[in-house]
C-alpha cells in the first residue's frame, strides 16, 4: 500500500512549498555550487602574492589580475632612480613560501626585487593570471547582480588603446599607496628651461654620463631623495638639496651589527642549507617584531629608541649646522625612518649644499629661496612622494552611487585598514590604518591574502550577493585607532604620510605588524551586512543536506575516528595499577543518594571525595571510593 502524504506537501513537486521556494539539489559548501570571478588590481608584491595563494587554496574561482604596466613589479618596476632600494632588511622583504638565498646587499635594489619577483612567478607558473598593459579606469558595483562591473583600458603593442568590460563577484584592489607621484605644485616650475624629474618617473637616459658637469637641485629629504643624493653626488658637478624638515635617519648598524654585503660563498651557502636561510630570515623578522614597545611615548623603550638614533645620527652628521637642522625633537617613527648612513655622508661633501628652507618658486634658471636667492641648476629632481590620501585614482563606486574617493573624504576611514562601508565583496592591500611602520610588511600583505581567500569561500559557499562592513562598526574601529594612538609618537607633530593635511593619523594599524596578522587572520563576518543571492530562502545552499563525503565514493565516510585523535592518556593502565571495578551508572548513583539520604554508613571508609585521576579517563573529576584489602575501588553510587 502507497505511504500517504502529509497534507502540506501534497500536489507539490518534491522539496518545493506553496510560497514557490524549491530546495536545490546541491552539496553542503562544495566549491562546484557556484563559479567565482575575482579581478586583482596590480601585479606588484600583493597581486603576485595572491596569484601564488588563490592557486593553492580556492576551486572553480577564475582569477584575473590586470596590471596597468607591461610586466609584474609594481613599485620595483617603475622606480628607477639612482640607488632605488627597499629600505627593509632584504631577508624580511620576502615571501615566505620563496625565502631566496641570492640576495647582495642588507638593503637591496630595485632590480634584485625585480629579478626576485620575476623567479616567483616563473617558478610557479603565476602570469597567466595576468594581463599586462591593462589600466583599471572605474569599477561600479551592481546591486542587482551582486556583481562588479569593471571597464579597463587596454593597450596594444603600436600604442593603440580600446576601453574593455568585465565583471566580477570580488574586486581586489593590490595596487599599494605608493604608487600615484605628486609634483609639488610651486609657482613657476612650468617655466624651468632644465629638466624637471619626479624620482618615481625617472627617465632611463638620464644617469652618470648625463650628471657629469651639471648642477643639480633635489627638493626633499623623504625615502628617494635619502636614497638618490648619495647616487647622484660622486658624478654631479655641485648638487643643491631644499630639505623643509628634519627628519630620523637610521643607522641600523647602531642598534645591532648587522652584514651590509652578502657575498657570493655567504649566497650559495644559504642556497645549501635551508634550514640557515630560514635561521637568517627569522633573526631579521625577531627584530623587527620588537619595536611596538618603543613607538609608546611613556616607555623605556621609546626614550632609548630616541638617544641611540639621536647618537647615531650626531656622530655621522658630525657638523653642528647639520646636527641642528636635521635631528628631530619628534619621537622615533612619527615620520618613516629611512636608512640614511650614505645620504648623511653625502650632505658633508664638498660639492654638496644643504638648505633647510622650502623652494617659494621657481625660475627659468631655478628654485627660489625663503631669502630670494636664486639657485641656479640645470636639472629640478622633485623627491616629493606619492599620493597618500588613501583615496583611488580612478572612480570606484559602491552602493548607492557613493564614490570609494568621497567616501574617504575628509578622513579616509575604514574597516581594519582592508575595506570600507558600502563597498562590498571588495578589499583592499595597504588600506588606511595599516601596519606600515611595524614588523614584517609582507606577512601583514599574506595575512589580507589569507582574509581574501576566507571571503571568497564563504561568498561562494552560502551563495552571498554581497557582504560590507557596517557603518557602526567601523566608525568605532577609528576611534579607538585614534584615541589610542594618542599615547604614541604618532601623536607628536611632525610632517610625513604618516597623518593627513590636518595632522590626523591616517595611516598605521593600532597596534603591532604581529597584532594585525593576528586580527585579520580571525575575520569577524558579524561585522558584516550579508544578503544572499535566493530571493526566497538564504539557507538554499543547505540544499538538501549531503556533504561532499557521501556523494564521493572515495571520501571518508568517518572522518571524526582517527588514530591521531586518540588521548593516551586513557589507555595507560600502568598509571592507575589500583583500580578495578565497572564504571559507576546512573541507577546505582540513584541507590547510593537514596542510602546517604536515609543516613546510611555505607560511605567511604576513608571519609570521603578527592580529586583523583583514575586510568586516565576520569582525570580531575571528583571521585568517591574506598579502601579494601588494601586496594582502591569505585564507591558505587557515583554517576559516569
Amino acid at each position: 500500500m502507497p505511504s500517504k502524504t502529509l497534507p502540506q506537501y501534497q500536489g507539490l513537486p518534491p522539496h518545493t512549498n506553496r510560497s514557490g521556494y524549491t530546495v536545490p539539489d546541491i552539496t553542503y559548501k562544495s566549491p562546484a555550487n557556484r563559479r567565482m570571478r575575482v579581478i586583482t588590481i596590480g601585479a606588484g608584491f600583493s597581486g603576485i602574492l595572491l596569484a601564488y595563494k588563490f592557486q593553492k587554496s580556492l576551486q572553480n574561482v577564475e582569477h584575473v589580475i590586470y596590471e596597468k604596466n607591461g610586466e609584474v613589479g609594481g613599485a620595483w618596476l617603475e622606480n628607477r632612480y639612482p640607488n632605488c632600494a627597499c629600505d627593509v632588511p632584504a631577508h624580511s622583504y620576502v615571501y615566505n613560501f620563496a625565502l631566496n638565498p641570492h640576495w647582495p646587499e642588507l638593503f637591496s635594489k630595485a632590480d634584485h626585487i625585480w629579478k626576485y619577483l620575476d623567479r616567483v612567478c616563473r617558478v610557479f607558473g603565476l602570469r597567466k593570471y595576468m594581463r599586462f598593459n591593462h589600466k583599471v579606469i572605474k569599477a561600479v558595483w551592481n546591486e542587482e547582480t551582486g556583481k562588479w562591473n569593471v571597464d579597463i583600458e587596454k593597450t596594444y603593442a603600436d600604442d593603440f588603446t580600446e576601453v574593455i568590460h568585465d565583471q566580477c563577484d570580488v574586486l581586489l584592489q593590490a595596487s599599494g599607496v605608493l604608487n600615484n607621484p605628486i609634483t609639488p605644485h610651486i609657482e613657476g616650475i612650468e617655466t624651468f628651461k632644465g629638466k624637471v624629474i619626479h624620482t618615481a618617473l625617472w627617465p632611463d637616459e638620464y644617469g652618470p654620463e648625463q650628471w657629469k658637469g651639471t648642477r643639480v637641485a633635489i627638493i626633499g629629504a623623504g625615502s628617494s631623495s635619502v636614497q638618490a643624493t648619495p647616487g647622484m653626488q660622486p658624478f654631479v658637478d655641485h648638487l643643491d638639496i631644499f630639505i623643509r624638515s628634519n627628519t630620523w635617519l637610521s643607522n641600523p648598524r647602531s642598534i645591532r651589527p648587522m652584514k651590509t654585503v652578502y657575498d657570493a660563498e655567504e649566497q650559495a651557502a644559504l642556497e645549501k642549507d635551508l634550514g640557515a636561510l630560514v635561521d637568517k630570515a627569522r633573526e631579521n623578522e625577531f627584530f623587527v617584531n620588537l619595536r611596538w614597545a618603543s613607538m609608546f611615548k611613556d616607555r623605556p623603550e621609546s626614550k632609548v629608541m630616541y638617544e641611540k638614533s639621536a647618537e647615531a645620527m650626531e656622530q655621522i652628521l658630525a657638523e653642528p649646522r647639520l646636527i641642528e637642522n636635521l635631528v628631530p625633537e619628534f619621537g622615533v617613527g612619527c615620520r618613516r625612518t629611512s636608512p640614511g648612513i650614505a645620504f648623511m655622508e653625502a650632505l658633508k661633501q664638498p660639492n654638496v649644499d644643504v638648505h633647510f628652507t622650502p623652494v617659494v618658486k621657481i625660475t627659468p634658471d631655478g628654485p627660489v629661496r625663503a631669502d630670494g636667492t636664486t639657485t641656479k641648476v640645470d636639472a629640478l629632481i622633485c623627491a616629493t612622494g606619492f599620493d597618500t590620501s588613501f583615496r583611488p585614482h580612478f572612480p570606484i563606486i559602491g552602493q548607492e552611487g557613493v564614490s570609494l574617493a568621497d567616501k574617504f573624504t575628509p578622513h579616509p576611514d575604514g574597516y581594519l585598514g582592508v575595506s570600507a562601508p558600502g563597498f562590498p565583496n571588495y578589499l583592499m592591500f595597504f588600506g588606511p590604518s595599516w601596519p606600515i611602520f611595524d614588523g614584517s610588511v609582507t606577512e601583514s600583505l599574506s595575512a589580507v591574502g589569507d582574509l581574501a581567500i576566507k571571503m571568497i569561500q564563504k561568498i561562494q559557499a552560502e551563495n552571498i550577493r554581497s557582504m560590507a562592513p557596517r557603518q557602526d562598526v567601523t566608525d568605532a574601529f577609528n576611534e579607538h585607532t585614534q584615541t589610542m594612538l594618542g599615547g604614541t609618537v604618532w601623536a607628536d607633530t611632525c610632517s610625513g604620510w604618516y597623518h593627513d593635511k590636518n595632522g590626523r593619523v591616517t595611516a598605521i594599524w593600532p597596534g603591532s605588524a604581529l597584532h594585525f596578522q593576528s586580527v585579520i587572520r580571525e575575520p569577524r563576518w558579524e561585522d558584516f551586512e550579508i544578503k544572499h543571492m535566493s530571493k526566497h530562502n538564504m539557507w538554499e545552499y543547505l540544499g538538501l543536506g549531503f556533504t561532499e563525503r557521501e556523494r564521493d565514493e572515495k571520501a571518508d565516510k568517518a572522518p571524526y575516528m582517527k588514530k591521531e585523535f586518540l588521548d593516551e592518556k586513557f589507555y595507560d593502565y600502568a598509571a592507575f595499577p589500583d583500580y578495578e571495578g565497572p564504571a559507576p551508572t546512573r541507577e546505582s548513583a540513584k541507590a547510593t543518594r537514596e542510602q546517604r539520604s536515609e543516613g546510611s554508613s555505607n560511605g567511604p571508609v576513608n571519609g570521603g571525595v578527592e580529586k583523583k585521576a583514575v586510568n586516565g579517563g576520569f582525570a580531575d573529576a571528583e571521585v568517591d571510593h574506598v579502601e579494601v584489602d588494601g586496594k582502591v575501588r569505585l564507591q558505587e553510587g557515583l554517576s559516569a
